[in-house]
């Protein structure tokens, strides 16, 4: 039941789906000053250029099989009658289907947020937003400084934070005091994204997961649970962008690439399946602050 569009966005946002030419090769991690260094531009006539120096890092991604597959049994279909324009066997696809997109969407975004809790670690001393005398607006602003010295740009800034976050910030009393004279129902989105010191993309996450099995008492978390994770991504992820977290892909295998359906031999059943490749990678340390909030 989790939302389709949001699962897709929010593992897209923190590690956009990146096409690379082959299953393995290197790629570059911008956590070096190359890009900050200047340099003497003067030539003498007749003279060379200067020639730029270059001592990136590079590492190496390896894209490993991911599949996922539903299938319709003969006797479903068979269940779901043939009149009135085989409605029912329709029906019975698209659903079978959705959930097939909503659990790979699930999965790869579980996936995509377990690597960067894994990698980035949140900031010391931040994020104590239970704290009445503590506004986060300022600790939000304080990231944003920092993140724009490290990256050099207050563009393609984004702020993901997860709703019980979310819920924290709006109900804080220096938040509710900034629109206490102006509206009924305390800050929004959109005015988050522009009381911050420069205007940010903000999303909030609310992806959930159960962390048993079948059969098992439900147990629901929250994929992003409290966390608040500010960071610099450029549209349309390359293997040069220096956005803080990728996920490369073989060509435009993504997992939202699409869906592929075949005849079992034995006429028995259906198939549908999604199959990509995939190695999720850190490529920035410098791009992404997190806050972790209680």
């Amino acid at each position: 039941m989790n939302d389709l569009a949001d699962a897709r966005a929010l593992a897209e946002r923190l590690a956009p789906s990146t096409p690379v030419p082959g299953s393995a090769g290197t790629f570059k991690k911008f956590d070096d000053k190359n890009s900050f260094l200047p340099e003497d531009t003067g030539r003498a006539l007749g003279g060379d250029p200067n020639v730029i120096g270059i001592k990136a890092t590079d590492d190496t991604y390896a894209c490993k099989p991911q599949a996922l597959e539903v299938r319709v049994d003969q006797a479903e279909i068979d269940a779901a009658g043939s009149g009135a324009g085989a409605l029912g066997q329709q029906l019975l696809r698209e659903g079978k289907i959705a959930a097939l997109l909503n659990k790979t969407a699930l999965s790869h975004g579980v996936s995509v947020v377990s690597a960067v809790l894994a990698n980035v670690t949140a900031v010391v001393g931040r994020g104590n937003w239970s704290n009445p005398d503590i506004d986060p607006i300022d600790q939000l602003d304080e990231q944003l400084l920092q993140l724009s010295l490290d990256c050099g740009s207050v563009s393609n800034i984004k702020l993901t934070i997860d709703v019980n976050a979310w819920a924290i910030l709006r109900r804080h009393p220096k938040i509710k005091t900034r629109t206490q004279f102006t509206q009924i129902g305390g800050i929004t989105r959109d005015q988050l994204a522009g009381i911050l010191m420069f205007p940010v993309d903000v999303f909030i996450a609310a992806l959930v997961k159960d962390t048993t099995g079948l059969g098992v008492a439900v147990s629901k978390q929250r994929v992003l649970n409290s966390e608040c994770l500010l960071h610099y991504s450029v549209p349309n992820a390359t293997l040069y962008d220096p956005s803080p977290f990728k996920s490369f892909t073989v060509g435009m295998g993504s997992p939202f690439a699409g869906v592929r359906s075949y005849q079992a031999p034995n006429q028995l059943w259906e198939g549908h399946l999604i199959d990509w490749s995939r190695d999720i990678k850190q490529t920035s340390t410098l791009a992404m602050r997190r806050l972790t909030v209680s």
